[in-house]
């Protein structure tokens, strides 16, 4: 690992001398690296001198964030991987709760993602950890782990971490010592990855370099096997991660901007100036044109998220439908009936919308059996058509999915009986 990381770091130093002239006759130095001289560039400096710090030798990645399990669900696969194929998307970052490294859907996940040329990153991280140690942390890693063993031909070979200790209160009352508490735990949390052959991509803001640039230094060669860079702000964007770049290639580490998609949303601090959910497909394909043709091909490019890129993509939304049985003692614990692997939708037009079985929620005692509808349109009454000829539907109303509180995921319930119950 050592001397992997010395070739690196002896390689970019010399590419980041042949491509980055531009940096220097800014009066930059150490490398290209000068944290105040970064401080003082921004977008509209990059664009009218037509800075430039390109490095093409090598090809990043096209990355997609997966948070929730849909991808698991197998029969929706071909009609979800239709958006992966389409932005060229050879790393999914894939939430992965524990419970499922024993279950047959991840193993058949990982299969079908890598026949399409992507490979599967467990996705996880919690600022938590900071405060309570990272025990949570350990046990997943030995899930994955095991999972490894068991299944040497469909590895997961690397992790991102999504802490975000930067978020806490501690941290933004003191910026110094919340980073330097939140490397010692990294480190830790880098080195058991590490004892178990796997690879870490830490995944940051752009404001660490800005706290301390000796100690973000330390961070990249203590911590991670590559950086992701939540560079969210479109109007600092190409600037935001100047001296990041500069930095990783001079010390050898791959480096990552990521784009946000979600829609606007008090809880999740995101605003129209982050986000490229309401500008579109087009917007983004030319912010991301752009940069690239600043940083080079060897810059990798990270979309957040899945869900409502999708919607992005297709002008459509994914749906959750949960079963219940009637009578509620047919059911299981929670009232719910399972209705075979497959249901339908039918819209006004006799449009048909597929809704696949999804695995159960292994981590809540609430609602488990969920069926994906892959394709909704917002606004529309569906009525419910089942494959299965052992149950039918007692549900009379329509399924009718609205946009709630900005949240692009809708979900709907309905009921059904065993053909040879009484309604």
């Amino acid at each position: 690992m050592v001397t992997k990381k010395l070739l690196l770091s002896l390689a970019a130093v010399l590419m980041s001398s042949l491509t980055c002239m531009a940096a220097f006759t800014r009066g930059d130095q150490n490398n290209g690296v000068n944290p105040s001289g970064a401080a003082d560039l921004t977008d509209q400096i990059i664009r009218k001198q037509g800075l430039s710090c390109a490095d093409s030798s090598t090809q990043g990645h096209r990355s997609m964030f997966i948070w929730d399990d849909y991808f698991f669900t197998g029969d929706a696969f071909p009609t979800l991987s239709k958006l992966l194929t389409f932005y060229q998307i050879d790393r999914a970052y894939q939430s992965i709760p524990e419970a499922f490294f024993e279950r047959q859907e991840l193993l058949d996940m990982v299969h079908k993602m890598t026949q399409q040329g992507i490979q599967v990153v467990a996705l996880n991280g919690d600022s938590s950890w900071l405060e309570d140690g990272l025990d949570e942390y350990k046990s997943w890693i030995d899930h994955l782990d095991q999972y490894n063993q068991n299944h040497t031909h469909h590895k997961i070979s690397a992790i991102a971490l999504d802490v975000e200790g930067h978020a806490l209160n501690s941290f933004r009352r003191n910026p110094a010592a919340g980073f330097a508490d939140y490397c010692k735990c990294m480190e830790e949390a880098y080195q058991y990855a590490q004892s178990r052959d796997l690879q870490v991509i830490q995944i940051i803001p752009t404001s660490l370099d800005t706290i301390d640039q000796e100690q973000f230094e330390w961070f990249l060669e203590h911590c991670c096997d590559e950086i992701s860079i939540m560079n969210y702000r479109k109007s600092t964007a190409l600037s935001a991660i100047w001296n990041e770049v500069l930095t990783c290639r001079r010390l050898g580490v791959p480096v990552e901007t990521i784009y946000e998609t979600m829609p606007i949303s008090s809880k999740q601090g995101v605003t129209e100036e982050i986000t490229y959910f309401y500008e579109g497909p087009e917007a983004l394909a030319s912010a991301v044109k752009e940069m690239q043709g600043i940083y080079g091909s060897s810059l990798s490019i990270g979309y957040h998220h899945f869900e409502t890129m999708y919607h992005m993509y297709t002008n459509l939304y994914l749906a959750r439908i949960y079963p219940y049985a009637k009578p509620k003692s047919d059911g299981d614990k929670n009232g719910q009936m399972e209705v075979g692997e497959r249901i339908k939708l039918r819209g006004p037009k006799g449009e048909i919308v597929p809704a696949w079985l999804s695995p159960p929620n292994l981590e809540t005692d609430a609602a488990e059996y969920s069926y994906l509808a892959v394709g909704i349109q917002p606004n529309t009454n569906y009525s419910i058509l089942l494959d299965s000829e052992d149950y039918r539907v007692t549900t009379t109303r329509p399924l009718r999915f609205k946009k709630e509180n900005g949240k692009i995921a809708y979900s709907g319930s309905f009921h059904a009986a065993r053909e040879n119950e009484d309604a």
